[in-house]
């Protein structure tokens, strides 16, 4: 399934993919192509915990957003360089949007994101 996410405020919008089963998470954007800017990967769990990433086996720099349950942004990691080994942000989430490099400029920490299909 692919949603559009948008922040109004910041003029910010990505179609993303939803990887919400375990495999899809685990895999994530190992061994795939680079990302288009209007592409992005959201890798959703069913509940708010702390969610560290690697770069292992992803051969291009990425943007990421840790998102809360009510839609909030509470971490962002921006240009995270390929094969990067730990990015831990020790803040509760319940997605992770992964786009392409610099796509997030316009985000800020406490901005909230609408997905087309709904709640978060």
């Amino acid at each position: 399934m692919i949603v559009n996410i948008k922040n109004q405020k910041r003029k910010f919008s990505t179609d993303a993919r939803i990887y919400s089963t375990v495999s899809s998470q685990i895999k994530g954007l190992m061994f795939t192509r680079k990302l288009k800017n209007n592409e992005s990967i959201l890798l959703k769990f069913k509940e708010e915990k702390n969610i560290p990433i690697h770069m292992f086996f992803v051969f291009y720099p990425i943007d990421a957003v840790w998102i809360n349950k009510s839609g909030s942004i509470v971490h962002i990691a921006r240009n995270i360089r390929p094969f990067t080994p730990l990015v831990n942000p020790r803040k509760r989430a319940l997605a992770i949007l992964e786009t392409a490099k610099n796509i997030t400029s316009n985000l800020k920490l406490g901005d909230k994101l609408h997905i087309n299909s709904g709640k978060f």
